[in-house]
């Protein structure tokens, strides 16, 4: 039986990786310009394209963004697997990085109502310092259930997860201030990532050219708080977080130095709970994504927390990505990943002319992946 699971784990994921290359070849450019010099394109490449007479080379980078894990450790792996950030056929724990450049971001949740809180966590450790080596990054974002965890709102913990650390006792020390748990959410992971979809001190971009960047959060970043920035939103989240992994009170539901900053991050319209970006009605939702975008300098926000479980939704011109799916068997929802393809490419007919190209896809497990925007813009940098 055993032997049955591994083989339907790695056909799966060859099947999903099949279609997702198929589908993006089918939508790639037709201009001839562009078919040359990006049938080579290799993903995470952020230097090995084609390199035309004049010395510019073709740039490219792959961001995966996953949602909610809730607890799943083998459906996390089915996932990474199938987005190629990981081997199919790894039987190591924790499993082997083979991203290259890519770059892998979690919007939160990776705790509660399923059993592997251990393994999930360490695996983010071990990828987070394989894909560095690499040149590839991990970044997390820190999820309400991360924070109601540090807080000791354990409602949604199961008995298997509590019996995997050894007890009660044992669970509450990795997660305080001083434990392993507690030490990387301090360490590695925040409230919000902004993402650069190339990196902006790459050698080869042009120097007057500055990539487009995108927004991560588990919640949701509305204008009040986009207007404060979103050192202001990581600030405030790390000093809370660092009050409520030393609360030795399980009785007060936060830390007694709680400040009104910190109060009003953790409520339900701040960024780790708000659920407007997914409930507000379409001119309410596009008129608020336009604001938090436009402080934020960005082009979208991608968020978790609110699942849908039949698929990503996207709204406003996809400047709203919700992309919680339900990945976790506590949902069985779907297994899902974004892929954001990004590719700058020097075109020969001139010396200043660059093509900018980016591809969104919705990657499942369980059915074709959906191109959800393809975009192609000439530039002359």
């Amino acid at each position: 039986m055993p032997t049955f699971s591994a083989l339907r784990f790695v056909v799966h994921g060859l099947f999903a990786m099949t279609l997702y290359s198929g589908y993006r070849y089918m939508y790639s450019s037709t201009q001839t310009e562009l078919t040359t010099l990006t049938s080579t394109h290799t993903s995470g490449s952020l230097g090995r394209g084609v390199t035309l007479p004049d010395g510019r080379t073709t740039i490219s980078r792959r961001t995966v963004a996953i949602a909610d894990l809730h607890g799943d450790y083998q459906h996390a792996l089915n996932v990474l697997s199938m987005a190629s950030l990981i081997s199919s056929s790894s039987t190591s724990t924790p499993p082997t990085w083979t991203g290259g450049h890519d770059l892998l971001v979690s919007t939160g949740d990776i705790v509660d109502r399923g059993d592997d809180t251990i393994p999930l966590y360490r695996m983010f450790m071990s990828l987070r310092s394989q894909a560095a080596s690499a040149g590839g990054e991990v970044k997390n974002c820190l999820g309400n259930h991360e924070f109601m965890n540090a807080l000791g709102d354990w409602r949604y913990i199961t008995k298997g997860d509590v019996d995997s650390f050894g007890g009660v006792e044992k669970r509450r020390a990795a997660m305080s201030v001083t434990g392993w748990i507690g030490q990387e959410w301090l360490n590695n992971y925040n409230v919000t990532h902004t993402i650069s979809l190339l990196p902006e001190s790459h050698p080869q971009l042009p120097a007057n050219y500055i990539p487009p960047r995108i927004s991560f959060v588990h919640g949701g970043i509305t204008p009040e708080y986009a207007s404060l920035g979103i050192n202001y939103i990581n600030s405030v989240g790390k000093s809370f977080l660092h009050k409520a992994l030393s609360s030795t009170d399980p009785e007060t539901y936060l830390p007694p130095n709680t400040t009104p900053e910190e109060r009003d991050l953790y409520s339900e319209n701040g960024p780790l709970w708000y659920r407007g970006f997914a409930t507000d009605p379409g001119p309410l939702a596009c008129s608020n994504s336009h604001s938090s975008t436009t402080h934020l300098n960005v082009s979208a926000l991608v968020m978790g927390h609110t699942p849908n479980f039949d698929g990503f939704i996207t709204r406003c011109n996809n400047s709203i990505l919700l992309i919680d799916t339900g990945i976790s068997r506590a949902y069985g929802g779907q297994q899902s990943a974004l892929i954001i393809d990004f590719d700058l490419i020097p075109l020969p007919s001139s010396p200043h002319l660059w093509n900018q190209k980016q591809t969104l896809t919705a990657l499942y497990r369980s059915r074709p992946p959906k191109i959800i925007s393809s975009t192609s813009t000439n530039l002359r940098l």
